[in-house]
């Protein structure tokens, strides 16, 4: 996968998938020929002054589009916030490649890049080098939006490092209907720490194909992404850089049973409520099973907000809203 400036010649993808993706006609403007959608290329997405505009590659086909925009500037007139905004096409949805591209392009507008000119996905690398070649914009703040009813685009913002800072009510409405949107930022120096207090947890399994996806699910709701691969095993990075591992070892002695000795729950952050509410029902369906349901949210006590979850191996994991009892 690569990450790449716009170019006009890519009208002809642009416009196959605006036609074969019904999210786009939402996000585009109408595009009903070729020349529109070089026209929208020209006027929007090639490189100019006051916008950021990459497009995604996916072997060699338009596959997403990752842009920031400069909303506003300082007291003396250079840029201070901007306006991320991303769609992707379904060949890359559940790669991760979105959530590394917005993360690298964010990092990179706020001058807090690694230089790295390839970043890890679950399906493979990511070329970022068109960042390491150009200077970052430097802004203050970055801002976005996406609608309550999209975890999918609400989990790419979070592993970006966005953190949820509103709702407005009633923001679209089309097909008859009206939906809210959640607002969110990232500040520059703000978003992660420079080093992890924790590097990695390790879990081990004994049965890593069954065990792996309920783990899958639940870390990219997190916003954690793929990190590392291996026969019998895998890793999921959070934004401040630790990581899980889940591994089905050769020296497994035994089954999990998290009351003796040992590790007794996995906790980890929420970024807002809404999304703890999303996890809670969609878990069921991926494999885990709520505990304590009849004191939910408050189960550990009432200035703890948290959703407690099993699933069949009985790891126990704790989902922590981090701004506390709401």
């Amino acid at each position: 996968m690569h990450l790449r400036y716009w170019q006009v010649s890519d009208a002809a993808d642009l416009l196959k998938l605006y036609q074969q993706v019904e999210d786009l006609r939402r996000q585009l403007p109408v595009l009903l020929s070729l020349e529109d959608a070089r026209r929208h290329i020209e006027s929007s997405l090639l490189p100019a002054e006051g916008r950021s505009v990459f497009a995604l590659d996916c072997e060699a086909k338009l596959a997403g589009l990752v842009a920031v925009t400069v909303t506003a500037e300082d007291d003396e007139g250079k840029p201070d916030r901007g306006w991320v905004y991303y769609w992707s096409a379904p060949v890359i949805r559940g790669t991760g490649a979105m959530k590394e591209s917005v993360r690298v392009v964010c990092d990179w507008t706020l001058g807090e890049q690694s230089r790295q000119s390839e970043v890890q996905c679950r399906e493979g690398l990511l070329d970022c080098s068109v960042l390491t070649e150009e200077t970052s914009p430097g802004l203050r703040r970055l801002e976005l939006g996406y609608r309550t009813n999209n975890p999918a685009s609400g989990a790419v913002a979070a592993a970006a490092g966005f953190t949820v800072e509103g709702v407005e009510r009633e923001k679209f409405f089309y097909d008859g209907q009206a939906y809210d949107a959640v607002i969110a930022a990232r500040l520059r120096d703000k978003t992660v720490p420079p080093r992890a207090n924790v590097h990695h947890i390790e879990l081990w399994t004994t049965d890593f194909e069954v065990a792996k996806p309920c783990w899958d699910w639940l870390m990219e709701q997190l916003g954690f992404t793929s990190y590392q691969a291996w026969e019998g095993g895998t890793s999921w990075r959070a934004p401040d850089g630790s990581y899980l591992v889940l591994e089905q070892s050769a020296d497994v002695s035994g089954d999990h049973q998290r009351t003796r000795a040992g590790l007794n729950h996995l906790a980890l952050n929420c970024a807002s409520r809404q999304e703890l509410e999303d996890i809670r029902e969609q878990a069921p369906k991926h494999g885990w099973a709520e505990l304590f349901a009849d004191r939910y949210p408050h189960a550990g006590g009432e200035k703890h907000t948290a959703l407690y979850l099993e699933n069949d191996e009985g790891f126990e994991v704790e989902l922590v809203l981090v701004d506390g009892p709401k």
